[in-house]
């Protein structure tokens, strides 16, 4: 009984020694990290730097402060070779590069490219993922830029995007049918809507409806693929961005930009989804709660996850602090990370961690600004992350722009740590060639915030941008990066899958 009792404390202090012990071998300990009294305190929040990885055998390790590509690799050709730790590439389609955005169904992948560029949404049969192979493009109008709205519904088989165009439209939403042979999607139906053009979104859980992130929260009944219907628009609180949603499609996870709070206008929105879900006439989508926050601004997309029943949120900004969280993705700002939520009382959501590298904090904001001059609005900051599962993730994975793909031990929601990264090689001097990549090619890079119009991105660092999928019975890990492509990536060195 004595020992009944005592097991998960024995359990504990073996879990903590073995982490002691590694931490102690790797030659590094995490000052940066509350300790277990901090965090039993409701009010602590790890502000970070999150531990760097301990990079194994097969390396190619940043040669500075973690997530930063400096000036003098830059210069140098160093940051041509690119940067890894415990990820090693095993296949690649770069193609022309790549847009914002990244979708996948079994073994495809879908990937969107620059507009203006025609080139459409791009096919990949990865079935070999030594070798992907392009397997055509998708060109229906909302495929021609769907911006950050592309998704997939896995479960039905549905890969769908509203037209964004960067902005300027046209106003489509499309839906193609993956079941069958994924490598050969069939446009279901192309429909003009009536909401602002797309820019993100997200299904809800049971595939049934599509909600369009924008200046209004706009939900899309898509119960029949052939014929979807516009049934509830609501004025959104400053959202231009993505969103997640329950597993009942009562509750939505939205990003808040411009009007979160007076002090903070950046931050996250909990929304009663219930009326939507239960196609009630004329719905309202009311508020449950908020939390805001000044240290990071373009809030870009939430991921809802449990641990052991309790719920959080996984928040990514794009966008550094600029003290107000007003949009700023000027490279001064120390840029924007992510953060994981406890939501467990709906109505005050907090912040209990941040994930953030070295080279995000306020800290070294001036050497941010002086790597980053010339190659684009985007400097270091976050913009989407994935997690391995939702129920008692382990690891999450996010494109960090000029940091490159980033993964991290997420067990412990307040205690994350990095375990992995692959920064693809620079493309310096390829900007005609990457005719799809927004970042060599796109508007972003034509109004880059460094000189006069028309100035092209200098490419001394990819933007890593897109979404990443996590397939942890074959230890891979697939994304794209805006110059580099599409990318299929292997853990080494037994870092991950973890138990």
């Amino acid at each position: 009984m004595l020992m009944k009792m005592y097991e998960k404390e024995v359990l504990l202090l073996v879990a903590s020694t073995a982490l002691f012990l590694n931490a102690c071998q790797s030659g590094r300990m995490d000052t940066n990290a509350p300790s277990r009294s901090e965090l039993d305190n409701p009010d602590t929040v790890f502000e970070g730097p999150v531990p760097r990885a301990d990079c194994g055998p097969g390396s190619m390790p940043e040669t500075d402060i973690q997530g930063r590509v400096s000036l003098e690799d830059r210069t140098s050709g160093r940051s041509q070779q690119g940067y890894s730790c415990n990820l090693e590439l095993v296949g690649q389609h770069q193609g022309r590069g790549a847009s914002w955005q990244h979708a996948w169904h079994e073994d495809c992948a879908y990937y969107g490219t620059s507009f203006p560029g025609q080139a459409g949404v791009q096919v990949i049969d990865v079935s070999d993922p030594t070798n992907p192979r392009h397997a055509g493009a998708l060109r229906s109008p909302a495929m021609l830029d769907p911006w950050e709205s592309l998704k997939v519904h896995e479960k039905r088989g549905l890969l769908s995007g509203g037209a964004g165009w960067n902005g300027s439209g046209p106003l489509f939403f499309d839906i193609y049918d993956l079941n069958g042979d994924c490598a050969q999607p069939n446009l279901l139906s192309s429909t003009p809507t009536a909401f602002p053009a797309g820019h993100e979104g997200d299904w809800a859980p049971d595939g049934k409806t599509y909600y369009v992130g924008g200046t209004t929260q706009s939900a899309i009944d898509v119960s029949d693929p052939n014929n979807p219907q516009l049934i509830a628009q609501v004025e959104a609180i400053g959202s231009l961005h993505g969103l997640s949603l329950n597993a009942d499609g009562s509750r939505m996870y939205a990003v808040n930009m411009y009007a979160c709070s007076a002090e903070a206008l950046n931050g996250l929105v909990i929304y009663d989804t219930t009326a939507v879900q239960n196609r009630e006439l004329n719905p309202a989508m009311p508020v449950i709660g908020s939390v805001c926050w000044a240290d990071g601004s373009t809030a870009q997309h939430t991921i809802l996850v449990h641990y052991d029943g309790k719920p959080y949120v996984v928040f990514v900004d794009e966008g550094g602090g600029d003290g107000t969280g007003l949009g700023s993705i000027d490279p001064v700002a120390p840029a924007g990370s992510a953060r994981i939520i406890d939501i467990s009382d709906e109505t005050q959501p907090r912040v209990v961690s941040k994930i953030k590298l070295e080279i995000h904090m306020p800290e070294h904001a001036d050497i941010q600004a002086s790597d980053v001059q010339g190659n684009g609005i985007f400097g270091y900051q976050a913009h989407y992350c994935s997690v391995d599962r939702q129920d008692n993730p382990t690891a999450l994975a996010c494109g960090f722009f000029q940091s490159g793909i980033r993964v991290f031990d997420i067990r412990d929601p307040l205690r994350p740590a990095e375990i992995a990264y692959y920064n693809p090689p620079a493309q310096v001097g390829r900007n005609a060639e990457l005719s799809s990549s927004e970042h060599a090619n796109g508007t972003a890079a034509r109004s880059n915030g460094d000189g006069p119009a028309g100035v092209e991105n200098n490419l001394t660092a990819d933007w890593c941008t897109a979404q990443v999928r996590l397939i942890p019975e074959r230890g891979e890990l697939w994304t794209t990066c805006q110059d580099n492509g599409f990318m299929v990536l292997r853990f080494t060195n037994g870092v991950w899958p973890l138990n």
